[in-house]
């Protein structure tokens, strides 16, 4: 029983629902007399977070316009550090910490998790995501049917993780001298987008046939591509057609082979030896920049070059 906005002063009868539809997912009340109200999103599809959107609703004796969405964003396992203030700890202080502990630690109910698994092949699924969450805060238990439907066990993400942070590790020293060279902070968006091509580059065996300091030009230049596309697409007034954007790119593709180019031609961008230091080691800037334009082509063809940092 709830008082609602725009329906009197008297409390009325609220039943709350998981919503799941083709165009909005999330959660929403039946009135006693049939009709209701509902919000969500398109994306994401959290259907476990609609649930606890649910049960806090239930402990509420007012719903007004807004409640629907605090609800769903207080039921969220990792709500955004913006949702976290704004929407989920008011929240928690209207229903109490205690409360939303239980709600939270809470078993995912046997009903959520089959309309999870059951409806992957609609247009418009329900995430997978939250089921591995859940698994880890120990509110569903793992079972093979999990695995069949391309669900990922915490532990795989984490020793996934781990070894992503290894070959970082492994090449931080050139990673660093890069950023150096490229007018970059070691932590910046741009050396984001130059790992996550670094590691796909690894991935795909480069290192077999590469020495470290080649992978992390060819990655350089495929991260200044991806942050050139980022911030294009990002501007107020992006490109203005297909052929305005394929032109940008392609000078942003030799601004980002010759600054790759410049670094791997330079001491910071060949490995050192104590004292010895072989000629092949030595890379003019022609031959440095004609060399990353190739393994660019081979390791990322055009269609994926920008994807590559995804």
């Amino acid at each position: 029983m709830a008082r609602v906005s725009d329906r009197g002063d008297q409390p009325i009868k609220c039943v709350p629902v998981v919503y799941d539809a083709d165009f909005n997912c999330g959660l929403g009340v039946i009135y006693e007399d049939g009709q209701g109200q509902v919000w969500g999103m398109v994306s994401p599809r959290n259907l476990i977070a609609a649930w606890r959107g649910t049960e806090v609703l239930r402990l509420l004796d007012v719903i007004e316009h807004g409640t629907l969405h605090d609800a769903y964003h207080a039921g969220l396992r990792n709500p955004h550090e913006s949702d976290l203030e704004q929407t989920v700890k008011p929240m928690i202080e209207k229903i109490g910490k205690k409360e939303h502990d239980r709600i939270m630690s809470a078993p995912v109910p046997g009903a959520i998790i089959r309309a999870i698994l059951d409806n992957q092949n609609d247009e418009f699924k329900p995430d997978l995501y939250p089921i591995t969450d859940e698994v880890r805060a120990g509110t569903i238990q793992w079972r093979k049917e999990f695995a069949d439907a391309g669900i990922k066990h915490p532990n795989e993400i984490d020793a996934h993780a781990k070894a992503q942070e290894e070959i970082i590790a492994k090449f931080e020293k050139l990673l660093g001298s890069y950023a150096t060279s490229a007018g970059l902070s070691r932590q910046c968006l741009g050396m984001n987008h130059v790992e996550g091509a670094l590691l796909t580059i690894v991935d795909k065996g480069a290192g077999k046939t590469h020495p470290d300091h080649v992978l992390v030009a060819l990655a350089g230049a495929v991260g200044s591509l991806a942050t050139a596309e980022f911030a294009m697409f990002m501007m107020p007034f992006g490109p203005r057609s297909k052929e305005e954007a394929l032109s940008s790119m392609a000078r942003q593709k030799d601004e980002a082979l010759t600054k790759a180019a410049h670094w791997l031609s330079a001491d910071a961008g060949r490995p050192r030896f104590s004292f010895f230091r072989s000629r092949k080691d030595s890379m003019s800037f022609e031959d440095a920049k004609s060399l990353l334009g190739r393994l660019l082509a081979e390791y990322f063809p055009p269609k994926q070059q920008i994807a590559a940092t995804a």
